[in-house]
């Protein structure tokens, strides 16, 4: 965890570069949500305000000093706050940290979580009522990537608007990755099956990929952070379980407790046995099993970022392994010709929700509200812009909708100096400028990277559920995934077999709700379903 604290002291002129040279600090050429503004008058200066955010962000991220920080300089100006963020991970520890902030009374003004604590926060009563704040009125940016119906279908059923998504990608890049330098070292083709894939992952365990006589490659990683199983491991894909939920047919699949698990399991624990994936996969935080990729240390990986494997991204793993070794090429590929689908389509369901706590809109509505401001402000043009790319004329060029970046200066000022700017990309992760109608150039793109944004982007991917999926009220998912996870990991490190997993399954449906829970997210589909595409019953 880190902190960043904004000091500001009045509310002046636009973020760009040209506004602060200009010297007409008195005269704003933009609104707080980063709208177009009269310039006629200058606003009242606000009334400084407090204010404690608790995000995610990478693991490698590090804040820079202030004087190099011009994302809080534009914030501590245009909002006139004394913000103090606190960012960690995504995962266990970040769960732990938020719970004892909220229990203990330190209160962050705005809080991330995942859906599960989301929800086990809303039953317990300690979240605002957003209906009032969170409106296309008071944050028109916000609203131009999530719809007021998506909006409606992410809220938890009997519970007032309680929580809403953070924008989410609707494309999605989800792909294996491998090391075709290694294929080629070692005379193999690039796997189209999953036993090909593992053959694959064998060979670059023990037969020395990397040509320094030494035995310290493994075939694949991941990072659990010691909680669930990740999607990353090929086992799910090769049993027809992709991402969180599915619709086969008539049928609801639930895929992290699916009968198929017991397979999925049985295929940790043989490639566990093998000792062709990463003995830290457990303990991995994200993104320590990219780096190890980055490093050399592994030759698969799986990834739902599009730029992961670009030579044109100096955070990709692809970059950061051609400083260690030229020779390196990751490329994705799809090694399951059994299966109809790689990934699914973005749904407002994975995306981690914004919450405010009711004791703070009870003491401090205005603490909320100029939250909203910041966070509106960072889904439009201007903070979208100085979060993703930098500051204009000197990390990129403007004309118009046209973005030309710079990339070394990006690289220099931003990704060495600890990539600091993805923490800032909290709320907007992901990088879609054509929501804001903006067209941004990379002079680093070349004709292998367009290949394999092309081959990534050709990955069959199902539609996802037609609502977003909430528990019925009074059922905590929370403890259902909470002890989902713990017994799946019983059967892998103490078991070490999916054999016990019906029997783990059964006891997650009957003693911890499952039956009932998912029943409800069957309900809650058949609602917006015609009567001909509605879903059985679940079992």
């Amino acid at each position: 965890m880190k902190a960043l604290k904004v000091l500001s002291t009045v509310m002046i002129a636009s973020l760009v570069l040209a506004a602060c040279s200009s010297k007409e600090e008195a005269t704003p050429t933009t609104s707080p949500s980063g709208s177009p503004g009269t310039g006629a008058a200058t606003p009242a200066k606000k009334e400084k305000l407090s204010l404690k955010w608790f995000v995610f962000a990478p693991a490698n991220a590090n804040l820079p000093s202030a004087d190099k920080d011009f994302v809080k300089k534009a914030i501590e100006e245009k909002f006139n706050v004394d913000l103090k963020i606190e960012y960690m991970p995504y995962g266990a520890d970040a769960n732990n940290k938020l719970n004892v902030m909220l229990t203990s009374g330190d209160i962050p003004d705005m809080f991330l979580a995942d859906g599960a604590a989301s929800q086990k926060y809303a039953v317990d009563g300690l979240l605002a009522d957003q209906s009032t704040f969170v409106t296309p009125t008071t944050m028109p940016n916000y609203f131009k990537w999530i719809s007021q119906d998506v909006l409606n279908n992410y809220q938890l059923q009997g519970i007032k608007h309680a929580r809403s998504p953070i924008p989410f990608p609707k494309m999605t890049y989800g792909s294996f990755y491998v090391r075709k330098d290694w294929l080629d070292k070692l005379n193999l083709q690039a796997p189209k099956s999953y036993d090909e894939l593992l053959n694959v992952m064998r060979a670059f365990t023990n037969n020395d990929p990397d040509g320094n006589g030494k035995k310290d490659t493994y075939g694949f990683s991941a990072s659990a952070a010691g909680g669930r199983i990740p999607l990353d491991f090929p086992q799910w894909i090769n049993n027809g379980l992709v991402a969180d939920f599915m619709i086969n047919g008539k049928d609801f699949v639930e895929t992290q407790t699916d009968l198929k698990i017991q397979n999925v399991i049985q295929g940790i624990v043989d490639m566990t046995k093998e000792g062709i994936v990463d003995p830290d996969w457990f303990v991995n935080k994200s993104p320590q099993h990219l780096d190890k990729a980055s490093q050399g240390k592994i030759g698969v990986f799986w990834s739902t970022d599009k730029n992961i494997a670009l030579d044109s991204v100096p955070t990709s793993v692809q970059a950061k392994g051609k400083l260690i070794d030229p020779k390196t090429d990751w490329q994705p590929i799809f090694p399951f010709q059994n299966q109809p689908y790689g990934w699914k389509q973005g749904t407002a369901g994975g995306a981690a929700p914004f919450l405010f706590a009711k004791s703070v809109a009870d003491k401090s509505p205005d603490k909320i509200k100029r939250s909203i401001e910041i966070l509106d402000w960072l889904t439009g043009e201007e903070g979208y812009i100085l979060t993703h790319y930098g500051q204009e004329g000197k990390h990129y060029k403007k004309e118009g909708s046209k973005i030309t970046l710079d990339p070394a200066a990006y690289d220099a000022d931003i990704t060495k100096a600890g990539d600091w700017l993805s923490i800032y990309r909290f709320f907007v992760n992901f990088d879609e400028p054509s929501v804001l109608k903006l067209d941004v150039v990379d002079p680093r793109m070349s004709d292998r990277d367009r290949s394999v944004l092309k081959f990534v982007e050709a990955i069959p991917k199902h539609a996802g559920e037609p609502v977003t999926l909430a528990p019925p009220q009074g059922m905590n998912i929370a403890d259902f995934r909470k002890e989902m996870a713990r017994l799946q990991n019983v059967a892998i490190f103490d078991d070490k077999s999916g054999a016990n997993w019906p029997k783990y399954r059964a006891e997650l449906m009957s003693k911890f709700s499952g039956q009932q829970i998912f029943q409800g997210y069957v309900d809650q589909i058949n609602a917006v379903l015609p009567a001909d595409k509605k879903l059985n019953p679940w079992k």
